[in-house]
């Protein structure tokens, strides 16, 4: 298995030197290895959520009635800002032990069949659809209207999913979601681990310009040396930002060929009968 940090950090230390890696992070203040400081200032603190708005792995979440937390009721004349089933608060069991990036879609589970999480609809099924499922769609083809109005969901802090507009009653939404990697990036297809790296690498060198132009534009010292040596290197990362931008839009048409995101892809190509 190729992990996506290791080759990350393998990456960098063959195009960046050392020098210039410790005098930007300087691991000697802070008691850390410059390995851990790498991955804590540019992996997890500025790739991972840049990467994780444009894919990520997509988990389909099915809304519990115990995740809902408690709303106050609005009053008659605010045109309701709140409802008893509006908030939800997912359980880290629910999203793979992730946090939610976003939500890219909300529909109601016709086709739930019988599980622990359908106890909102009638246990008899026909065929994988639920009777309450066929219900509704007979009464939609009759009357080209839903029988639920499907609201929209929003991510809040601390991995809370709103609904609107305010929820009175509970419905058991089927919430589709993108998810963050976590701190190993596990799940990372093979085909996007190479532009994950020059990622990584042009994100570093933004990070040391950044850090180190103001002293060695002003002849400071780091560690006893001069900084004059390494002047013309750091002046050259000067178009860091503006490569890993382009290189973000390359890193997102590289996740489109991950499993997750292909499939769905794929399957919204074919038209349904």
């Amino acid at each position: 298995m190729i992990g996506a940090v290791e080759r990350a950090l393998t990456h960098i230390y063959s195009i960046i030197p050392t020098e210039i890696l410790e005098a930007a992070f300087k691991p000697y203040e802070y008691n850390l290895s410059l390995d851990s400081l790498i991955v804590s200032k540019i992996l997890l603190g500025r790739v991972r959520d840049d990467i994780s708005l444009r894919g990520g792995k997509i988990l389909k979440i099915i809304l519990n009635q115990n995740w809902c937390e408690y709303t106050s009721s609005p009053s008659p004349y605010a045109l309701g800002q709140s409802g008893a089933y509006t908030v939800f608060c997912v359980p880290p069991e629910a999203r793979d032990n992730r946090d939610i990036s976003c939500v890219l879609g909300v529909r109601f589970p016709y086709t739930l069949g019988t599980s622990n999480s359908c106890s909102f609809y009638n246990n008899d099924t026909i065929k994988g659809n639920t009777l309450s499922g066929l219900a509704c769609a007979a009464l939609q083809a009759q009357t080209g209207a839903n029988q639920l109005s499907t609201p929209n969901a929003y991510v809040l802090p601390g991995n809370m999913i709103k609904l609107d507009p305010p929820q009175y009653n509970f419905v058991p939404w089927q919430v589709t979601t993108r998810l963050v990697y976590d701190d190993n990036f596990s799940g990372m297809d093979v085909s996007s681990i190479r532009p994950f790296c020059l990622l990584c690498e042009y994100a570093t060198k933004a990070y040391i310009y950044t850090n180190l132009i103001v002293s060695i534009e002003s002849n400071l010292v780091v560690k006893g040396a001069e900084l004059g040596i390494i002047k013309d290197t750091v002046s050259g990362y000067q178009d860091a930002n503006e490569k890993y931008e382009e290189q973000l839009i390359a890193m997102g048409g590289a996740q489109m060929y991950e499993p997750d995101r292909l499939r769905n892809i794929l399957l919204r190509m074919v038209p349904k009968r």
